[in-house]
Formats: structure tokens, sequence, C-alpha cells
């Protein structure tokens, strides 16, 4: 596409990231509080798969055209964009306290999703049986979060007039539908980038089209954290990293059989196992992620994406 196009894509996405993220985090706060639905798991459901759809979409495209490194690096590209990037900038605009239960229960399912994931494509392939092990374990995920949502904390204001619920609901569609819209957009300008600049399908999927699948959860979690919802904005990316490992990359899986660069089990997938575990641990020994964990964070993402790219994106 020619330049000025590639340059308003990007510029188009990035406003309707922007302003769709503060309509999904005020929708998605009303209904949980009408309904009494605890932020944390409001934050995992509805924002954790609402925000995940690109990487369906394109991670399912990508599967189900061949480009595996696309499709496979999407996934793990976005969940370490996701903790990196989207939680560290997060925890550096204003500290994250670790909700109890996203610490209980979530936060280590993300671990053991991102250790299965790892172990699975220890072979450098994901395949059909890898997939269907993947949605298995994302149905008992989904069991377990559902039976233990009367357990969490509930919102103790409720709204007391019911002719706005067209209004929370319409705020959480067209805040979803600007998300995805943004998404497409700037995931569009960003390719047409890399593709100027000569980069490979291996880095296309773990830098640029995991960034731009990424940033729904970028502008939805800072909407949480501007807010004052860390439980939601945390939320957001633990459940998108676990709705990517189990649903995204089972649905890749499961498919067609795919290989992938030996390297993706030998750097990235070990990163992304490291950040899920960082985080988890700060909740248990601080009980919040700082400012200066959030540096560091960020800095990691910073240092992957440099690294990534002077190798050529072989990772």
């Amino acid at each position: 596409m020619p330049l000025a196009q590639t340059i308003l894509y990007l510029l188009v996405g990035a406003g309707l990231l922007w302003k769709a993220g503060d309509f999904l985090v005020d929708g998605a706060v009303r209904l949980s509080t009408r309904y009494r639905i605890p932020p944390a798991l409001a934050g995992v459901f509805i924002l954790g798969f609402g925000t995940s759809f690109p990487e369906l979409a394109v991670t399912g495209l990508a599967a189900w055209g061949g480009d595996a490194d696309i499709a496979a690096g999407n996934v793990v590209g976005s969940n370490i964009a996701n903790v990196g990037l989207i939680l560290g900038l997060t925890a550096v605009l204003a500290p994250v306290v670790v909700n109890r239960f996203l610490l209980r229960i979530e936060m280590p399912i993300a671990v053991l999703a991102s250790i299965l994931a790892f172990v699975l494509v220890l072979d450098a392939r994901v395949t059909r049986v890898d997939g269907l092990i993947l949605l298995g374990a994302f149905a008992v995920y989904a069991l377990v979060a559902i039976r233990t949502a009367s357990l969490r904390e509930v919102p103790e204001e409720r709204p007391t007039t019911s002719e706005r619920v067209g209004v929370e609901i319409g705020l959480t569609l067209l805040g979803l539908v600007g998300v995805l819209a943004g998404g497409w957009f700037f995931l569009e300008g960003a390719k047409d980038v890399a593709l100027r600049a000569g980069m490979s399908q291996a880095a296309i999927g773990l830098t640029l089209v995991a960034v731009g699948t990424s940033l729904p959860e970028l502008a939805t979690s800072i909407a949480a954290a501007r807010a004052r919802q860390p439980d939601m904005a945390l939320g957001n990316v633990v459940g998108s990293n676990i709705f990517n490992l189990l649903l995204v990359l089972g649905v890749a899986g499961t498919l067609r059989d795919q290989n992938v660069s030996d390297v993706l089990p030998k750097v990235s997938l070990p990163l992304m196992t490291a950040l899920a575990i960082f985080p988890w641990a700060l909740g248990v020994t601080r009980g919040r992620i700082g400012r200066m964990a959030g540096v560091v964070l960020v800095l990691t993402y910073v240092g992957f994406v440099v690294w990534n790219l002077l190798q050529g994106g072989v990772s």
C-alpha cells in the first residue's frame, strides 16, 4: 500500500484503540458493578477474552494458511508483550495491587499454561494433539473460574436504575468493536512497515504482529489503570495470556500440524514462562507490582525485541 495509507492506518488504529479502550473498560466496570461481578473476574473474562480476539483471528488465519512462524510467534510474542510491555507500563503509571484470587487462581494457571505450552512445543511442533490438550486445559480453567466466581470480592456499590443497562452494554460492545477495528488498522499498517523494512515472517510474528494484536490489551489496561481499577488491569493481562495459550494456540494446533523454528522453545518460550512467574512471585512476596518492577519488565521487553531483530527474527 502507499506510504501515506500506511501512516493513516497506524494513526487511525492507535486512535481507535486508545478511545475504544476507555469505552470498553467503562462499560465493563458498569456491568460488573451492576451484576456484582468481581472486577478481577471481569478483567479476566470480559476484557481478557475480548482483547484476545485479534490474536485468535490472526493466529487462526496464519495457522490455516500454513504460516506457522506467524501463528505460534504471535501467541508467544503477544504474551511476552502483555507482561513485559503492557503490565510493565501499567505498573509504571500506577503500582498494581495483586488481588488475592488472581494470586491464588489465575496467576498460577497462567504459569502452568506457559509451562504446558513450553513442554508441548519443545519438539518445535504444534500438532493437533497439542491443540486438543490445550483446549481441554482451557475448558478446565473456564470451569474453575466460573465455579470460584461466587467466592470473590464483589463491588459494594450497585446502580439503582435499570434504564442504563442498554447504555452499559452498548458502551462495552462499542469499545470491543473499536479495539478490534483499531487493532486491524494498526496491524495492517505495521505489517506494511515490516515488509518495507525486509523483515522475516518470524520477526513479524514475534514483534510487530504480536504488538499489533496486543494493542487492545495495552489500551484497556492503561484505561483500567487510569480508572483506578488495578484488579481489572492485571486481570486483563493475565486473562489474555491464559486465553492466548490455551484457546488461541489450541485452536491453531487443531487446524493443522505445524513446524516452528527450533529456537522458539529455546529462547522465546522460556522468556515467556519467566515473565509469567515474575509478577506472580512479586504478588506472593510483596502483594503488589511496583513502579521499579514495571521498569524492569519494560526494559526486558525492549531487550527482547532488539535482540530478536538483531538475530533476524529467528527466535
